[in-house]
């Protein structure tokens, strides 16, 4: 693992041609596209086509990855591997024919997060990890952004506000196109924003919003201000078609560093629940409930009934009888779910909330001690 001579490089690379911006974004993408990898995930398919020598071109799932730190952990979305059979991921120093395997670690796949360790081969260098931005450094709108990842299989490009600015390929060409990396700039458009994944119904909160040009493959792709340190993960688009229409979101490092803490060290993602099933939104109108969240049910031995909330139900003669009404979480109104998870977000394992509830018309303060999700017992509703 050498360290990176800037002027050497000019000067090996003839890039005193460039002018002082130029250079500084050439120099940044060389010195990180070290820590950026190319995923190939492969199903149980895949792998049957390989092994049987058929000619045919087997489907295969690509995407980006970088790594977090010295021990081989790399950091991407949960949708690259998801369902892999097999995980095999290449560095920007490797041979053309020789890859890493990787095992997974963990994921959270509301937050669309996974974290790999690879696997130590014989004779292959591990690469070293990017740098990133200290959890409390502010962002701001119009702040310029690089995206490198692995768009539509290929490798290493630039393009400002969604136009080509240059293109940054490896020297050699390489017929294992899922190898490439590309690298786009652009600027912060938008911060705080909120995006829900079809796969995962919980929203994702706090996400960065960006113009740089994000495609298929960029996911799980790091995000880099201009002095090159991780600022967040390419995540999603928003586009009918599936390609780049001017926005891409990517998910905060303060939220990455969360997350990969907590797998790292207790194997799963904590996340703070009040352990409280409520009925929609659209079920809680028709009821005649204006304001607020109808209890439907809580999770047995879970916070909230530890805590005293009372549920919807039914008696023997077949009367609804209605449960407790959440009207305000901490002070902040709570007429849609997503406003639940949106304070949940912001809160801790332990700590305590407090839920204002009407309950049979009058209205109660209940103090609830949040627990971890994936540790209640499952519930049946």
């Amino acid at each position: 693992m050498g360290v990176f001579d800037a002027r050497s490089y000019r000067e090996e690379n003839g890039m005193d041609e460039l002018c002082g911006d130029e250079r500084a974004v050439v120099e940044m993408f060389f010195k990180a596209k070290l820590g950026v990898v190319n995923i190939l995930s492969l199903t149980k398919r895949d792998l049957a086509v390989e092994s049987s020598g058929s000619n045919a071109e087997a489907p295969k799932g690509t995407g980006t990855g970088f790594v977090w730190d010295d021990l081989g952990h790399i950091v991407t979305n949960n949708h690259v591997i998801n369902d892999a059979a097999e995980i095999r991921v290449r560095t920007a120093s490797l041979p053309d024919d020789k890859y890493f395997t990787a095992d997974l670690v963990g994921a959270d796949e509301e937050r669309d997060v996974a974290i790999l360790r690879l696997e130590a081969e014989s004779g292959l260098q591990m690469p070293d990890p990017l740098v990133r931005v200290k959890a409390q450094q502010q962002l701001f709108v119009g702040q310029k952004v690089f995206a490198i990842g692995n768009p539509f299989g290929l490798e290493h490009t630039l393009t400002t506000g969604g136009e080509p600015l240059m293109s940054l390929l490896f020297l050699r060409r390489s017929p294992n196109l899922w190898c490439w990396l590309f690298c786009v700039a652009g600027v912060i458009s938008g911060l705080g924003r909120e995006i829900t994944r079809k796969a995962a119904g919980r929203p994702m909160f706090n996400i960065i919003q960006t113009d740089a040009a994000v495609n298929p493959g960029n996911s799980g792709g790091p995000l880099l201000n201009s002095r090159g340190f991780v600022i967040g993960m390419n995540s999603a688009i928003a586009s009918p078609s599936g390609v780049f229409a001017g926005v891409g979101f990517a998910i905060p490092a303060s939220t990455l560093e969360t997350v990969v803490r907590e797998i790292l060290s207790a194997g799963h993602v904590m996340r703070p629940a009040l352990g409280v099933f409520f009925a929609p939104e659209a079920l809680c109108r028709r009821l005649g409930i204006e304001d607020g969240l109808l209890v439907l049910g809580t999770r047995k031995a879970g916070a909230a009934e530890k805590a005293g909330l009372k549920s919807t139900k039914r008696d023997a003669s077949g009367k609804l009888h209605l449960g407790d009404v959440v009207v305000k979480l901490d002070g902040n109104k709570t007429d849609r779910i997503v406003d639940i998870f949106r304070h949940l977000d912001r809160k801790k394992v332990g700590e305590s909330v407090i839920l204002e509830v009407i309950r049979e018309g009058r209205a109660l303060e209940i103090s609830v001690v949040l627990e971890d999700l994936g540790q209640m017992p499952v519930a049946k509703m």
